[in-house]
């Protein structure tokens, strides 16, 4: 079986894999294992790719296909609801309570606050433990588009690299990407010229010795296919994030590790002069704004290439995915 097709066929295995949890196991693995092995065929002195990038996007994923994230969800949904509520209901207490001729009417306003944040808390509960369940099947669904639409597109080119890279073999290449932009698509097939100018960055990086071109490629190209992923994830990013929630799930659950690194997208990332934080991270400019600027400064860290699992867990997932092949 050629290399891009024992690629091909493991990326497809994990996203038929049944369990939600293994699925992105698995496919936090094979972004991990792309990434080794594009750096390996470009040069790893050029910096992480998108799949480098993709194993923390992925990672992140995972915490809430795990639905580890929910206890702190419904604790910080419950608090707010009930503080909101409790406003209400003194409102409402207490002008009831003064239209009907209570006195004092601050008794009728503390009843009104119990109620409003009783009953505010309560259905702050049942709407985060119901928009986390909901997220968790997004987040899959759109860890599963990603890892398909670029990841298939990925092991092509690494059977590019490894025969050579001619001149033919690369118009075969391209010639094997959709035309069009990735926003206009036909039967649930969106264009592809955005990974195609990705593609050609990366080409750009694989034929020059110059350091600095080569890493300025690799950026440029980083950040075309992570503009083509997050147009694609557009409708399962905003359906995972209800309106009513969306700053207040961007501040509070917008944590994620890169390596060791932690950072949080409500702030800004730190080094940059420029604002980057996202007050709202369905607003597809201000995901832009915060992940640019993140490859842009921590293209040289060397954190991007680590390990998303220990040790013996990434052994156990890659033999797994090994198996599924022999």
């Amino acid at each position: 079986m050629p290399t891009s097709d024992r690629w091909i066929a493991s990326i497809r295995d994990a996203c038929a894999e049944p369990d939600p949890v293994r699925s992105n196991q698995l496919i936090t693995t094979l972004h991990y294992l792309l990434s080794e092995a594009l750096a390996d065929s470009l040069g790893r002195e050029g910096g992480p790719n998108f799949h480098s990038w993709a194993v923390w996007g992925s990672r992140k994923a995972g915490v809430t296909i795990r639905q580890e994230d929910l206890d702190s969800a419904i604790a910080n949904a419950t608090i707010t609801s009930g503080l909101v509520g409790s406003v209400i209901g003194t409102a409402a207490g207490f002008f009831a309570g003064h239209s009907l001729g209570f006195s004092p009417a601050y008794f009728t306003a503390a009843i009104g606050a119990a109620i409003g944040i009783l009953t505010s808390g309560f259905a702050g509960r049942a709407l985060a433990i119901r928009s986390r369940a909901n997220a968790a099947k997004l987040m899959l669904l759109g860890n599963q588009i990603v890892i398909q639409d670029i990841g298939e597109q990925s092991a092509r080119f690494l059977s590019l690299l490894e025969s050579g890279a001619s001149s033919d073999a690369r118009d075969a290449f391209f010639a094997g990407l959709r035309t069009g932009p990735t926003e206009r698509h036909g039967l649930n097939r969106h264009g592809q010229d955005r990974l195609a100018a990705a593609f050609r960055c990366y080409l750009a990086a694989f034929d020059t010795d110059n350091l600095e071109a080569k890493r300025a490629a690799m950026i440029a190209g980083n950040c075309e296919i992570v503009y083509h992923e997050h147009i694609r994830l557009e409708p399962y990013i905003r359906g995972a994030m209800p309106i009513v929630i969306r700053r207040f799930a961007t501040k509070k659950l917008m944590t994620y590790k890169i390596g060791e690194r932690a950072l949080t997208v409500a702030n800004d990332i730190p080094g940059i002069s420029m604002p980057t934080a996202a007050r709202n991270w369905a607003k597809f400019e201000q995901r832009m704004r915060y992940v640019f600027a993140l490859f842009r400064i921590l293209h040289t860290a060397p954190e991007v290439f680590s390990t998303p699992y220990a040790e013996m867990e990434m052994v156990r997932i890659t033999k797994s995915l090994h198996s599924s092949q022999a």
